[in-house]
């Protein structure tokens, strides 16, 4: 039997869109900077969902902390430029989001507010949205609830009547620590076997089976 939700929650990267071909290119463009050798992308994007600091930190260890604004300041000046150079929606995205179009639908990604509106808007589905929240949304990133309740918050809804979906165990953390309903996709940029087992209330490896849970 299908669940009844008011709210739909999307990770961005790895759930409604695939960025990784982009994020690993500005990572690797930012290690070329500073004289280091590349890295292969399946290793970028492992670090991928937990914000730009952390994929910095860990795409670039070589580097100092003392040199992390500058390292940040490289990296950013090259995604924002090439953000959407080869980033698409995964498939089923859009039909899913009509699918569920009386239903309030918001982006909680732990990418910066600026660059999540910019992927989210180049790709022509911002306007299928209620909200997009990015990771200086709130006072905390996920695996911290902080998001999702600034979300519920938002729009006076139940946390029971509520579902995340998204590619990582970050996603899945945040979303049982919040109360609402977990759904974890296993075609993302997030490591599978970190997805199974953060233990998501469902997993699917398409988008679209979400029309056989939730109306």
């Amino acid at each position: 039997m299908k669940k009844r939700i008011d709210l739909v929650m999307f990770d961005l990267d790895g759930t409604l869109a695939d960025t990784g071909h982009d994020l690993a290119s500005s990572v690797n463009f930012t290690r070329a900077h500073f004289g280091l050798e590349p890295l292969p992308e399946r290793s970028i994007h492992a670090q991928v969902g937990r914000g730009v600091e952390y994929l910095i930190k860990h795409a670039l260890p070589e580097k100092s902390p003392d040199d992390f604004s500058h390292v940040l300041h490289v990296f950013l000046g090259h995604y924002e430029r090439h953000l959407l150079d080869r980033t698409v929606l995964y498939p089923g995205v859009r039909d899913v989001l009509d699918y569920f179009c009386a239903k309030r639908k918001v982006v909680v990604s732990n990418k910066m507010y600026r660059l999540t509106l910019a992927v989210v808007r180049g790709l022509g589905v911002e306007d299928c949205f209620d909200a997009i929240f990015g990771g200086d949304s709130a006072v905390e990133k996920k695996p911290h609830p902080a998001l999702l309740h600034v979300a519920l918050r938002r729009f006076q809804l139940s946390a029971a009547n509520a579902v995340i979906v998204g590619d990582g165990d970050t996603d899945i953390e945040a979303g049982k620590r919040a109360g609402v309903m977990t759904c974890g996709v296993t075609y993302g940029l997030g490591d599978k076997s970190d997805l199974i087992a953060a233990a998501p209330d469902l997993l699917i490896d398409d988008l679209t089976e979400l029309y056989d849970h939730f109306c």
